[in-house]
Formats: structure tokens, sequence, C-alpha cells
């Protein structure tokens, strides 16, 4: 009965790991939006795609001197 009960604690371990996890999954999700940002155009005709651009674009963190596609 009392494995269940130590069962329900979180190790220092634990939340080490789940941090790794947190940071691993950031970093690949700004990598993947900085090389799909910087093989695509800037601007877009379509409103809705034109807004999931600059979403990426924010989370790729282009500024300063990183540039799309078009900016060359």
């Amino acid at each position: 009965m009392e494995e269940g009960i130590l069962g329900a604690f979180v190790t220092i371990g634990d939340m080490l790991q789940a941090l790794c996890l947190a940071v691993t999954g950031l970093a690949c999700l700004v990598t993947l939006a900085t090389i799909i940002t910087a093989l695509t155009p800037t601007r877009w005709e379509e409103e809705p795609i034109d807004r999931l651009f600059r979403m990426l674009n924010l989370i790729a963190g282009n500024v300063g001197h990183n540039r799309n596609a078009d900016d060359r």
C-alpha cells in the first residue's frame, strides 16, 4: 500500500528530465521555424498565410541580420 503513496512524489531527476525535454522541444521549434522562414518569402497575398508566416518569423527570431528568401 505504501508504494502507491510514494509513487505520487516527483523527484528532482524527474523535474530535470521534464525541463530538458521542454528545452529540446523549444530548440526544435525555433530551428524548424528558422528553416521555413529562410526558404520562403516574407509577404504573402493571402491574409491567413501572411499571419502564419509573421508568427513563424517571430518564433524564429528573424530580427537584425536574419533574412527571408525575398530579402536577398
